[in-house]
């Protein structure tokens, strides 16, 4: 069980993290250091090649990043509408009218 519980699945947040997250950062790393031996023996279209890869992985970890760092327990503000006050309350109801009408857009 996570703190996002019931909001978000302790199992979802698990398989995200073992399965996308922690893959992600092990090609990053992996990929860095073949970018390395690349550059070291002068193997430039190797490392070139790699670049993409790297990317790739390395977007896929900063995306990661980001999200976890956007969510919160219920205790901590996550989970519920946001205060009329708060600045993102106030960018959602410019942009979509109600938080209601943001959430049905985003779920579809």
């Amino acid at each position: 069980m996570s703190g996002l519980e019931p909001v978000v699945s302790g199992k979802l947040m698990e398989y995200h993290y073992d399965k996308h997250h922690k893959t992600y950062v092990k090609n990053l790393n992996s990929l860095t250091e073949k970018a390395e031996d690349a550059l070291s023996t002068g193997n430039t279209e190797e490392y070139i090649r790699l670049c993409k890869d790297i990317k790739f992985n390395g977007g896929g970890h900063f995306n990661h990043e980001f999200f976890w760092e956007s969510l919160a327990p219920i205790k901590e503000g996550g989970g519920v509408v946001p205060d009329k006050k708060t600045d993102l309350r106030t960018q959602i109801d410019m942009l979509w009218g109600t938080v209601y009408k943001f959430q049905e857009y985003f779920s579809k």
